[in-house]
């Protein structure tokens, strides 16, 4: 990957790694069109641009131009690799055939991203000169402009949404979330951490991110609200937090599962830490009491929302150590065995981190009574119950949303399981701690250097994720959200030889409640508008293909050299006919379909939405073939 010509290297890859997300996701919602021109020197590997045009450059969204001019033009991105192309629909510009873009990815992108203008000054570099005369084969003869290296998303979103007229507040606040998500990219890329090892704890690697979500814009995005403090990069340890000690009355609390006997041992730490007191004594002073611990970022919003809760004094607090979402926690000292799910009231990505109480409602119950009911082979997948839950029992879900916490089934810090690695699936995909390169964990430490190994390693993913995942799904209706950062990849540490899987986090899932109950004979015990239920079978598989087909498989695919060839999606769709069968629903959506929804990351910013989803047709890449421009 070319070096960008900038002093300031890890701010330019900082803004690339936010910008082109956004750039995908403008792409792939249709929110803005999009066309391949294509190189004819093919200079420095740069095959063609992706060109974004502005959304006003059209009158009807399936409108195709028949000329571009300067000022139709929103962006202009150098490909290394050929995005998803639509051969039917293409914009001949100046005699050059340029078909629609239907999906871009960040890694189809050269590390530049150019701002158009029309007063002549180019950045200085061999990749702007060949971008700049590939573009002008499809401009207007005579036209004069210039190429600015290093556009950000936040100067991209402010144009954008001004020709789309989003509102003025949510303008400025979606512009907040894309800088926020730049500021702590550079952190991370200024900072980087000893690669895990074979050797390494599970929370090393959880905390190997670099990047994070492949597709998400505001994939860095730690942005806070009053009454919390400002977050600033580096002004919190949010890998090594503080829990502190609260009481809820229990008259004011909603206790799930066994949630008080699971969080004793952490309990006592707390009570233990201030010192002062038998832990005994206290607990028998606030025996009227539920205890919670609250992240020491969220006491704030606690303070300020609930005037009846114990807040103990600092000192009754312990450090724990951050899982990949940040909001959820380990110490496997002290709870071995387990993981704890705390509220964090900070935007990470899509939203802000607090746990619902439909969330702490429906995990222990789902656990306890469905999971052990549904299909799927043990062998190859663990199933990490939500044991015990508590929120504070509030009409308004939005404030009890605020203090609640969950306690889950952790194996990968159980000791029994000392000889198997667990990782989150989406950090074997990451960057080794660098910006500047293709290297990732995976292909650093699996040692993956000829075709073969890369292909048999990914068979054995392929095959056990979706003996994994593909039968609750089939048989049941239930979906389980599982992409890279709720999925962990179980290994053996002596061989490197993938066992299974791990999935976690029952926040997300999908059931259609009419198959759960047909073939498990369980109710589904949710809450009123609980975002759980499904009305049909095609959410739950909308749901399975966004989370283990775009989330996990494109980037796995991609990262191992199999994607352009079509040689990893042949593999896909291979192992998919085998185990669905052909007369079964799912099989046209899956097998059949050209596109399939796509969940919609800007478009449901711009509606604020979060428990609901947006989907837009987007390719179907179970189906994906090696492509090349029509006339090419």
């Amino acid at each position: 990957m070319p070096v960008p010509s900038n002093e300031h290297t890890n701010q330019h890859y900082a803004s690339f790694a936010t910008t082109s997300r956004l750039v995908a996701c403008l792409t792939s919602e249709c929110l803005v069109p999009a066309y391949f021109v294509p190189s004819k020197n093919q200079q420095e590997d740069c095959i063609g641009l992706c060109l974004l045009l502005r959304p006003t450059s059209v009158k009807q969204e399936h409108d195709i131009p028949t000329k571009v001019t300067l000022q139709d033009i929103l962006t202009v991105v150098p490909l290394r690799g050929l995005p998803v192309i639509d051969n039917s629909r293409v914009a001949v510009l100046n005699n050059v055939h340029c078909p629609l873009i239907d999906m871009v990815d960040g890694l189809d992108m050269l590390p530049h991203i150019y701002e158009v203008n029309t007063d002549g000054k180019d950045s200085k570099n061999s990749i702007t000169q060949a971008t700049k005369q590939t573009l002008s084969t499809v401009l207007s003869a005579g036209s004069s402009f210039g190429l600015l290296d290093g556009y950000d998303a936040v100067h991209m979103w402010d144009r954008f949404a001004t020709d789309l007229n989003v509102n003025g507040k949510l303008k400025e606040q979606i512009g907040q979330e894309l800088g926020s998500s730049i500021l702590f990219q550079k952190y991370t890329y200024d900072n980087p951490k000893q690669l895990p090892t074979w050797n390494s704890s599970t929370i090393a690697w959880e905390q190997a991110v670099v990047e994070g979500h492949a597709t998400h814009p505001m994939h860095k995005a730690r942005k806070s609200y009053p009454p919390m403090p400002a977050l600033f990069p580096g002004s919190y340890d949010l890998d090594h937090p503080k829990v502190r000690l609260v009481g809820i009355p229990r008259s004011s609390a909603t206790v799930r599962g066994d949630y008080e006997n699971l969080s004793v041992k952490l309990v006592d730490a707390l009570l233990s830490a201030g010192g002062s007191c038998n832990v005994q004594e206290l607990r028998s002073k606030y025996n009227n009491h539920v205890f919670i611990a609250i992240h020491e970022l969220q006491l704030p919003n606690v303070e300020q929302k609930f005037d009846d809760l114990i807040i103990f004094p600092a000192q009754h607090s312990i450090h724990v150590e951050a899982l990949a979402s940040l909001r959820s926690v380990a110490r496997p000292d002290i709870l071995p065995g387990l993981s704890v799910k705390l509220c964090l009231g900070v935007k990470i990505s899509s939203a802000l981190r607090t746990v619902t109480p439909f969330t702490t409602y429906f995990g222990p119950g789902f656990s306890y009574d469905v999971v052990p009911k549904l299909t799927y082979d043990q062998s190859v997948l663990t199933v990490e119950r939500e044991l015990g839950t508590v929120a504070y029992a509030h009409e308004d879900s939005d404030v009890s949303k605020h203090c609640s916490s969950v306690i889950r089934e952790a194996i990968e810090y159980d000791p029994e399981y000392k000889d198997d690695l667990f990782l989150p699936c989406g950090v074997l995909v990451e960057k080794i701690q660098r910006p500047d390169t293709d290297e990732t964990l995976l292909t650093h430490l699996w040692d993956l250097d000829t075709e073969e190994k890369r292909i048999n390693f990914l068979k054995r993913y392929v095959d056990f994720s979706l003996r994994a995942f593909l039968p609750p799904c089939l048989e049941n209706g239930v979906a389980f959200e599982a992409h890279g950062q709720n999925t962990l990849a179980r290994f053996d540490r002596k061989t490197g030889e993938l066992k299974g899987f791990v999935i976690r986090d029952f926040g997300g899932v999908k059931v259609h409640k009419e198959t759960l109950l047909k073939t498990t004979g369980c109710q589904l015990d949710v809450l009123p508008d609980s975002c759980v239920v499904a009305d049909t079978l095609e959410e739950v598989f909308k749901l399975l293909y966004h989370t283990l087909f775009h989330c996990q498989y494109q980037r796995l695919i991609r990262v191992l050299g199999l994607h352009y060839n079509g040689v990893g999606w042949n593999l896909v769709h291979e192992r998919l006919s085998e185990l669905i069968p052909k007369d079964h629903v799912m099989w046209p959506m899956f097998m059949d379909r050209e596109k399939v929804p796509g969940k919609c990351m800007v478009r449901m910013k711009i509606d604020e939405l979060y428990r609901d989803y947006i989907y837009r047709p987007v390719p179907n890449l179970i189906n994906y073939k090696p492509q090349k421009p029509i006339d090419a």
